[in-house]
């Protein structure tokens, strides 16, 4: 099968995967204090993002979605040519109109896909799956390894909808909030009621960093709330390794940080879980946090996606 994955940026897949593996990125727009910043996967011009003091707790941030239109051109002219099929996950639509506006694409594609592979006297049909995700960050990045894992091992068109649907609902995304008040803005900038401003500033005052779980259609809460960065981020490496011990539905972990990934190396527990992960023989993918996604928990954030046979565990 000559297939394709399409992801929006929010997703975390570690930028080698473009090069190496079937994958294409649609863009999502972001602008900080009323200026677009170029939406890259540049190692370096997301560290210098990360560490040059742009994103602040009184920045202004904003997103926009790919559009129909964008993504229309983008199937039709890169990969309907290229490929037989488009498997698309973006993330959850219930944090974002991504998804909706694949499925609005997908209705006009099949006729202008016919066009295009007509003219190149390609006769096999193009096809074009779109699935929620329900998702975000390093679990949608997790879902989308996934889907290019089974597609790889030969599994069929008809079966892959639902194969990939049951693993969303397994798969949990975890985040470690770096500066509540940085998180209590973004929240507001969405319309979402988080933390209380004197709460906040409480947190921010004894250095708390809670630990958010990100569930199937973006239920989130926070399961854990550590005094220090260290203290959480080594919470969440506990808990990955501990899960790679009771099994997962899928060998792989999928991190995401805002910063030179050298710096996880810094926490303790990540040379356990490195460790554990290699006994066990499960894969961990360590990318850089797109800009789309860093905006959201910011600078020195660490976000993880894991499908654990334990779903009543949390970091605690």
């Amino acid at each position: 099968m000559k297939y394709a994955i399409i992801i929006d940026s929010v997703a975390a897949v570690p930028s080698y995967f473009f090069e190496q593996r079937p994958f294409a990125v649609m863009p999502v727009l972001v602008q900080v204090d009323g200026e677009v910043v170029p939406d890259s996967f540049s190692q370096e011009e997301l560290i210098e993002f990360y560490t040059g003091g742009s994103l602040k707790v009184k920045s202004k941030v904003s997103s926009s979605p790919p559009t129909k239109e964008q993504i229309s051109q983008l199937i039709t002219e890169e990969i309907a040519p290229e490929y037989d099929y488009a498997f698309c996950l973006p993330v959850s639509r219930q944090i974002s109109p991504t998804y909706d506006n694949f499925q609005a694409a997908a209705n006009g594609i099949s006729k202008l896909a016919r066009e295009k592979r007509d003219k190149l006297g390609i006769e096999h049909s193009f096809h074009m799956n779109c699935v929620n995700s329900g998702s975000t960050i390093s679990g949608c990045g997790l879902i989308a390894i996934y889907a290019d894992m089974i597609l790889s091992k030969g599994i069929s068109y008809n079966d892959y909808a639902n194969t990939i649907q049951k693993f969303t609902r397994v798969v949990q995304n975890y985040g470690v909030v770096t500066d509540v008040l940085y998180s209590r803005a973004r929240a507001q900038e969405k319309g979402i009621k988080s933390l209380s401003l004197p709460a906040a500033l409480i947190g921010k005052t004894v250095g708390l960093n809670p630990i958010v779980q990100i569930s199937y259609d973006h239920v989130t809460k926070p399961v854990a709330m550590k005094r220090g960065i260290d203290a959480s981020v080594n919470s969440l490496f506990d808990y990955a390794s501990e899960q790679i011990k009771q099994g997962l539905y899928a060998p792989i972990i999928n991190i995401s940080y805002a910063g030179d990934n050298s710096d996880l190396n810094h926490y303790q527990s990540y040379a356990v879980l490195l460790n554990t992960a290699k006994e066990h023989k499960v894969k961990v993918l360590i990318g850089i946090m797109s800009l789309a996604a860093g905006v959201i928990f910011g600078p020195g954030a660490v976000t993880l996606g894991i499908a654990p046979k334990n779903q009543n565990a949390t970091p605690s």
